[in-house]
């Protein structure tokens, strides 16, 4: 199956239900609908990857479910439902997402790459059963974006006539990439960057033990904690090393050299996906701080250095993500990339 049910007759789990950092007042406003059961019955939560989409998801969903009147703004985030939200072990939460591993890809016939019609059309069955806590059935779609054209189709279904109670909740860090039709369905929160002083906060109670990395994982992460977190792991380090040790003598950039020691080590073409989108992640936010050190030092009249080259591959960077999305192969788009930057 494609579909979770979150149900676990063993317990509700260890983890707490988190509150979102730094959404502001958008963010209590939906989720005071969703404690009276007035949420929109599709919703987006849209923002770049390690921005927060999950916990603000898991905050909305806990809103709907919790039974407790404590709060008419919030969910109480201690009581055995949003236990078991935090944990995703709610029976009336099912999760429709990507394969995250092997064990994953083989247990519930999932893809590393799309959610098929065939994951949608389970899910759509699994919510004509009738809530089994009572307040709310959830179907919680993580990557929406990565959607195939027939699954969003059959999506439509589900978004036109949802049933009594019945709420849509869709992750998406490219929400362009969802059909017109779905996405003129929907509502949307866009998740909010967290400023530096809440981020190294964060990573201090974190992940102290990688204080060294922080100002540079702060730097690339534009206000993403679990980017900044993602940038403290030796991986990344591993390959903002490779990017920064590129830009600094780009006269001798060796782009076939470079793509191989990005991917060296990665086996799988879903791990060579993955670190080639963060070895662009990463060049691109180098790119974007020379651009804007050199747009900050420009003279008031005269004009500074042009920021055309850094401009030019950040271009390329995005073209060369895309290149990613049609499953082209990740050495090959890295060296196209390096080589136009080359030329």
């Amino acid at each position: 199956m494609s579909v979770r049910s979150a149900m676990d007759p063993g317990g509700v789990g260890s983890l707490r239900l988190q509150a979102p950092l730094g959404q502001g007042e958008a963010l209590t406003r939906w989720t005071t609908l969703a404690r009276k059961g007035t949420l929109p019955h599709g919703f987006l939560v849209a923002g770049p990857r390690g921005a927060g989409k999950s916990t603000v998801m898991g905050w909305l969903a806990a809103a709907l479910l919790c039974p407790s009147d404590l709060d008419p703004a919030h969910p109480c985030g201690v009581c055995r439902v949003c236990t078991m939200v935090a944990n995703g072990r709610h029976p009336d939460v099912h999760l429709l997402d990507l394969a995250h591993d092997d064990a994953d890809r083989k247990a519930w016939k999932k893809s590393f790459y799309v959610i098929t019609v065939e994951q949608v059309r389970r899910a759509q069955t699994a919510l004509q059963r009738h809530a089994v806590e009572g307040r709310a059935r959830i179907l919680w779609i993580e990557d929406a974006d990565c959607l195939d054209e027939e699954g969003q189709n059959a999506l439509l279904t589900t978004l036109e006539e949802p049933g009594a109670a019945t709420v849509l909740l869709l992750e998406a860090s490219r929400p362009e990439r969802l059909l017109p039709t779905v996405h003129s369905r929907l509502q949307r929160l866009s998740v909010l960057p967290l400023a530096e002083p809440v981020l190294r906060q964060q990573l201090q109670q974190r992940i102290p033990q990688s204080a060294i990395h922080f100002e540079r994982a702060i730097a690339v992460a534009r206000g993403s904690l679990g980017a900044a977190i993602l940038a403290c792991t030796e991986h990344a380090v591993q390959i903002h090393d490779l990017v920064q040790s590129m830009l600094a003598e780009p006269d001798r950039l060796r782009p076939v050299a470079v793509a191989r020691a990005a991917l060296a080590g990665q086996a799988e073409l879903h791990q060579k996906l993955d670190t080639a989108r963060m070895f662009l992640w990463l060049l691109r936010a180098e790119l974007a701080g020379r651009r804007d050190a050199l747009a900050d030092d420009a003279p008031a009249i005269y004009g500074g250095p042009s920021a055309e080259p850094w401009t030019t591959w950040l271009e390329h960077t995005l073209a060369a993500e895309r290149d990613l999305d049609l499953l082209i192969p990740p050495e090959q788009v890295l060296c196209a990339c390096l080589l136009s930057f080359a030329q």
